[in-house]
């Protein structure tokens, strides 16, 4: 099987995105290749999304290249954790606070963080590769996916917006990470709407493990081109692509049945985002395994990486230099664990040419 296109998808997770960090960062060092030229698409959701764009985002003095090796962003959570997830004083010492009158943190280290590495003024259609960034509107009630592809913008529905002309990678940022009851959500001006604005939580809500979309997004686009240049050979079909999917950890803390039950809203509110972020992303996974024709094929078509957690170090708020060390022990278990496998991803992500590749090819050859 030759591929035609390839995927790097990220999963949400907060904290836990020094794992997908340091296990892109090991692809790096074997490929010897920046991770953005060696995907056609880099999609994120939550703190995948801001790994997708850091990893997409052109250097200042040489727009070429990007800005960031992966390993550099490892320091993003390492550094600045305790920046992003920093409660005020009253909501530390004000439980009633923090349940009912605000969300647990305030955004503007979120923000000063993301505008220090993504650059104040980037826009998402300067990325070194596509990017499709997930965010949910929360009064239109619909997806909202950050692309930095100005043609398939064009395609938006009834159900879901796709948004890029304009856009700076601080705000697609923003937006996918604004976590509900953890951070307020993000406004982003638009046209589309009457009052000028998207309301914009966490994609989480609806695509923690973005990897479907992301199979999608690249047939709706291929499909589309297609049709521009009647040229049918240009549609991708599935099993074409090339998929890696990237975790944050699956949690195996466990809710006893006779604590949970006693349980009322208030204790149930924290549990139950891990529960729908964590059983959405098992859930994608388990059925690309099965949906992609060459899934478990030679070559394999679909890698997932996903390490398990302890009920330790499964939070997403914990910026502890204790947790990251935690994190960074499982990251490491799973890179020398699937040593062999890796090195069979790396070399064909090597050998497999880009949609930019081939196309700069045959330009030379003309």
């Amino acid at each position: 099987m030759t591929f035609k296109y390839k995927i790097l998808s990220i999963d949400g997770g907060g904290i836990r995105g020094i794992i997908p960090a340091m296990i892109i960062a090991e692809i790096e060092r074997r490929t010897n290749k920046p991770i953005c030229q060696l995907f056609d698409m880099i999609a994120g959701t939550s703190t995948g999304g801001i790994l997708a764009l850091a990893l997409a985002k052109p250097h200042p003095e040489n727009p070429e290249i990007p800005h960031y090796k992966a390993k550099d962003l490892i320091d993003l959570y390492r550094q600045n954790g305790e920046r992003i997830f920093n409660q005020s004083l009253i909501a530390k010492i004000s439980s009633i606070y923090e349940l009912f009158l605000a969300s647990k943190f305030p955004s503007d280290g979120r923000e000063s963080v993301l505008e220090e590495y993504l650059g104040k003024d980037t826009r998402i259609e300067e990325a070194l590769t596509e990017v499709l960034i997930t965010s949910y509107e929360t009064e239109l009630r619909m997806p909202v996916y950050f692309t930095s592809n100005k043609e398939t913008e064009k395609t938006s529905g009834l159900d879901f917006h796709r948004v890029c002309r304009g856009i700076t990678m601080v705000e697609a940022a923003m937006a996918t990470s604004a976590a509900p009851t953890f951070f307020e959500p993000f406004p982003v001006s638009t046209l589309n709407k009457i009052n000028g604005f998207y309301s914009l939580i966490d994609g989480g809500v609806f695509a923690n493990n973005p990897t479907s979309l992301a199979v999608m997004e690249a047939i709706i686009a291929s499909k589309k081109k297609a049709r521009e240049l009647k040229q049918p050979e240009k549609k991708l079909a599935i099993d074409e692509i090339l998929v890696v999917s990237i975790g944050t950890g699956s949690l195996t803390r466990q809710y006893e049945f006779d604590r949970v039950k006693r349980w009322g809203q208030a204790q149930w509110i924290q549990p139950i985002i891990s529960m729908v972020l964590d059983g959405q992303s098992e859930a994608v996974g388990s059925q690309l395994d099965q949906l992609l024709p060459d899934a478990d094929g030679d070559p394999k078509q679909y890698y997932r990486f996903q390490p398990r957690l302890t009920k330790g170090n499964d939070d997403i708020d914990d910026p502890s230099p204790e947790n990251i060390e935690k994190l960074e022990e499982r990251a490491n278990l799973v890179i020398n664990a699937r040593t062999d496998e890796l090195d069979d991803l790396c070399k064909l992500l090597v050998e497999t040419p880009t949609v930019v590749e081939r196309e700069k090819k045959l330009v030379t050859q003309m």
